[in-house]
Parts: structure tokens; sequence; C-alpha cells
């Protein structure tokens, strides 16, 4: 079909507007206050293309602040340039969020009013479009927010569509979607959000980190590094916690104005109770808010509406039932904000009376003042639940970052069974600790094998780039941490894939080149994780010149680039 009769198509017409207005919507990522998060500064997300490329209905999980949309929102923008540049496999990238929505997807024949589309882009629809990118199969769907939906009637609804390719982002696994859980930001991930963000201010702004003393749990978090980054800028010193943090960045917003602030607190506790926000407030919204179905506003995150019912809380105790908010997800995160502000003494002890450990230890990590003795207490429970198992004890304490805990943990390594050396390993590991190195670094030269592949797997999971070099050293077989084998170098090459380091590149080129089989596979598994651009010139030098194994392999990963 030529240019013109494309143009003169009425579908094709209004494709390439569509992808026009997804391009121009996210070349930047809007924040309260007027900020704008340019396109360059989102941080590729280690093995995720790898995941889009395995499944055709992925679904990406992380908590609050993780960037869930912020991924959506850049694969809109990559594929709408790919339609747009006339890609012969480029599919129409549609994107939805389900909070638009009335608790179900609607039939393709319906889809109108889920697009958001403006006024001109709704002159331009085709009536039967919809229903044609379906059958058609060249339709990507990017659904933000599907755990909104009814579970039900979304079962039904996938069934009913199964041919459609689709992206959808939520807190926690659902069936019938591929999960892929977002990664953590590392020391790596920090310098490149920096770099795309003001590549002058760049490392200036990860030495004030550093000095600022500001915890993981803030920097791995692409919400509140971004909010971070904003501070930063102000020249403002960097809180060190999340409460704190927020408390600046509003009050830079609002520029003090505490009539403004109340006004936000009233909506954040209307939120809690179920009342709808009227339309009224958007245009004095300065950021926090967007429009809703109904003709009414909500906040635009999560964070923002827990945070402002917080402050409201603090003011004015009485508002919500603090024990009812205790039990919900969402009345737990504003109680969380809350300890953050003030004295959280008898939140702790009420929370630990019910013995919701990950609950206490949540608002341990948050509290602006927390008894020495509680904290203490919190922390052996939570590191006796997170031994027998408790995924989530494991996480809140991770959360906590409390060296004791560490010590905790890291006790066990003294044990003379391996079995509970290497329980000990993995546990150090998933607290994501810099001071956790101190103690897994060492294991890499057990006694035991099993030991030490399990320790080289804990450093995958780390945020440091401490662990590159100890790792490429296993690696490449160079003996400095004691005899190694083709399993711990293969463990070695997996776990620089979930680190995703840049520098890793040429030394897992070689092993997929000329390595043994089971570190060729991991190797060539470790580079598809890696979003790296140096990946990319080897390879295709490996489809011209490597054995069958290496061809094969190189194929493969760059089908992922």
């Amino acid at each position: 079909m030529t240019f013109i009769n494309q143009w003169l198509d009425p579908a094709r017409r209004f494709e390439h507007n569509y992808a026009e207005n997804l391009v121009a919507r996210f070349r930047f990522l809007a924040w309260p206050g007027g900020a704008r998060i340019p396109e360059t500064a989102l941080v590729p997300i280690r093995g995720l293309d790898a995941a889009l490329a395995s499944s055709p209905r992925v679904l990406v999980t992380g908590a609050a602040g993780t960037g869930k949309t912020a991924v959506l929102a850049h694969l809109a923008k990559r594929h709408a340039q790919a339609f747009l540049s006339g890609a012969a496999s480029a599919r129409i990238p549609v994107f939805i969020s389900a909070r638009d929505l009335a608790g179900t997807l609607p039939a393709p024949s319906d889809f109108l009013e889920a697009l958001n589309l403006t006024k001109a882009l709704r002159a331009l629809y085709p009536r039967e479009w919809s229903r044609n990118a379906f059958a058609s199969g060249r339709m990507l769907l990017l659904l933000d927010d599907i755990d909104a939906l009814d579970e039900d009637s979304l079962k039904t609804w996938l069934g009913q569509y199964p041919d459609t390719r689709m992206v959808a982002t939520a807190k926690a696994s659902l069936p019938g979607l591929s999960e892929f859980r977002l990664p953590a930001f590392g020391d790596g991930d920090i310098l490149t959000f920096a770099r795309g963000q003001d590549s002058a201010r760049a490392d200036a702004f990860v030495n004030a980190l550093k000095t600022s003393r500001v915890p993981r749990s803030l920097t791995s978090n692409p919400f509140t590094l971004t909010l971070l980054w904003q501070i930063g800028q102000s020249g403002a010193p960097l809180p060190a916690a999340r409460t704190a943090l927020f408390d600046a960045y509003v009050d830079r917003t609002l520029g003090g104005s505490d009539e403004n602030a109340k006004t936000f607190q009233e909506l954040g506790i209307a939120c809690l109770r179920g009342e709808p926000l009227s339309n009224s407030f958007l245009s004095k919204g300065h950021g926090f808010l967007r429009a809703s179905r109904n003709r009414a506003v909500e906040f635009t995150h999560e964070l923002w509406q827990a945070y402002f019912a917080a402050r409201a809380l603090r003011q004015a105790p009485g508002e919500v039932p603090i024990a009812g908010l205790m039990q919900e997800r969402q009345g737990q995160e504003v109680l969380v904000f809350y300890a953050g502000s003030g004295d959280a003494a008898e939140l702790i002890q009420e929370s630990a009376a019910r013995r919701d450990w990950t609950f206490a230890g949540r608002v341990v990590a948050q509290a602006r003042d927390a008894r020495s003795d509680l904290r203490d207490s919190i922390l052996r429970e939570l590191a006796r639940s997170a031994w027998d198992g408790n995924a989530e004890a494991m996480d809140t304490l991770a959360d906590l970052d409390d060296p004791a805990g560490v010590d905790e943990l890291s006790a066990h390594l003294k044990d003379r069974d391996a079995a509970i050396r290497g329980r000990a390993v993995q546990m150090l590991g998933s607290l994501h600790s810099d001071r956790a190195l101190d103690y897994l670094l060492p294991q890499l030269r057990d006694p035991d094998a099993d030991v030490r592949c399990k320790a080289i797997e804990a450093l995958g999971g780390s945020l440091s780039s401490r662990v590159i070099e100890p790792l490429l050293v296993i690696l490449r077989g160079e003996g400095r941490t004691g005899k190694e084998d083709s399993r711990a170098r293969a463990a070695a090459a997996r776990a620089l894939g979930r680190v995703g380091a840049d520098k890793a590149v040429p030394a897992l080129v070689v092993e997929v080149q000329r390595g043994e089989p089971e570190v060729r596979a991991a190797a060539a598994q470790a580079l598809k994780s890696i979003p790296s651009s140096l990946r990319i010139k080897p390879l295709r030098g490996l489809l011209d010149s490597g054995d069958d194994p290496a061809r094969k392999y190189a194929a493969d990963i760059l089908a992922t680039c």
C-alpha cells in the first residue's frame, strides 16, 4: 500500500495520529510541581526484553513506586516509534489505565471510551478499528494497574482473546500472565538515571547520596530516587527517611503553604473513607491530582494519597480509627507514613501485640522515633520468621536495613552443617545489604561447593557494584577464590546477568564463544538480561565467525535486543 493510500485509509490515518500522540505523551513523565522527567532518564530494566520475547502476555509486578507505569510508558513510546518508522513487524501499542475503567475490560467493539483519546483523535477513530485490530493481531495492549479489574471477568476476557499480545502491571502475580518482577535499582542503575537527568550533575548527585547516608530503601526505588533528584537540584540536604523526603518535596512544591497542604490532607482522608473527590480540585492540584471517571479526581499515585492522609492523622488522630487502618493494605501504608512523622511507640506496641511482625517491622523501619528495646525485639522476631520461610518477613527485614539483622543471620555461617550455612547465605543475599557483603564475599571460599555456589547466586542479588569483580574472577576461572568448576562459573555468569553491569559483557561474550556447554548457556542467558548496547557488535561478529552453538546463542540474544 502506497503512502497516499495509507493516508486515505481511515484506520491507518487514525493509527498514525494515535502513535504520534503516544510519542508526544510519553516524551516526559510528569511529576507534581511541574517537574518533567525526560524519557532519557528511564533506566533500561534488566531482563525485561528477554521476558517480553519469551511470552506473549507479561505481567510486570512490583510494589508502589518501583516504576511499573514508567515501564509501560517507555514501551508505548518505543513501539509507537517503531510503528511510525514503518517496521514490518511493528504492532500498534494501545495504552490503557485500568483505573479509568469500571472494573472490567470492555469488548473490542467498546474500546473507544477506554482509550482516553483527545477530541481530535476521537474524530478520526473508525467505528470498527478496535475490533479489527484485535482480530488481526496487530495490537499490543499495554494495561496499567490490571489488578484494579475484577479477577474473574479478566480471566474470561483473556480466554476470549487469546491472540492479543499484552504487557500489564500489577503489584503481585495474576493467573494467566507470565510474571516479571521489577528488579531494584543498584549502583549502576542510579548512575544511569542521574546521567539521563543531567550528565553534568550526575556524579555530584551520587556522591551526595553517599555522604548523606541515604539508605538503599530510598535509592533502590525509582519513585523515591526521583524525589531525591528533585530535592538535590534545589540545593537542599538529601533526606535519609521516606516521610522526611515526602515532606521536603511537598513543602518545595506547595511553597510551604499550610492552606494548600490542609486541602490535600482532607482529600487524603476522604479517599480513605471511600468518598469521591470533586473535579473542582483539579485546577489547584499542583500535579498531585488527576482526572478520573465520573467527573471526579484522584491522586496521581497511591503513595501521595497515603502520605497526605498520614499528615492529616498527625494533626487530627480521630479522623479515622487507627486500629481499623491496620486491617487493610492501603491503611497500613498510611500508618507507615504516620510513623515517620512522630512518635510511633503506641503503633509499634499495638502491632507487636497482634503479633503482626511484618507490619511492625515496616513501622519500625520508617519510624522517626522508636525505642531501641522495641526495635530489637521486633528485629529478632522478623529474623526468626524469615528463617522459618516467611517471605514477607524477609522483605521487611531488608527494609529495616539494620546491622543487627545482618549479624543475627550471619551467626549461622559458623555452623558445621553446610545446609545451614547455605541457608544463611541465601538469606543474607535477600537483604540486598552492603553490610551483608562483608559476610557473603568470604563464603566464596567455603569448603563446601554447594555453599560456594549459593554465595555466588546471592551476590547476583546485590545492589552494590562491589560484587562485579569477584564474580568476573570466578567466571574467568582465575582461581583466586579457590578451586572453581563449571558449575560455579555458570553460577557466576547468571549472577552477572542479574547485576546487569556493562563491565561483564566482554567476559560473557567470550564464554558464549568458547566456554564449556553449561557456562555457555548461562552466559547467553545473562547477556539477554543485560540491556547494554555493548552486546550488539561482538554478537553480530559471532554470527559470522562462531561455531554452531555460538551462532545460535548470538541469534537468540540479538532477537531480544
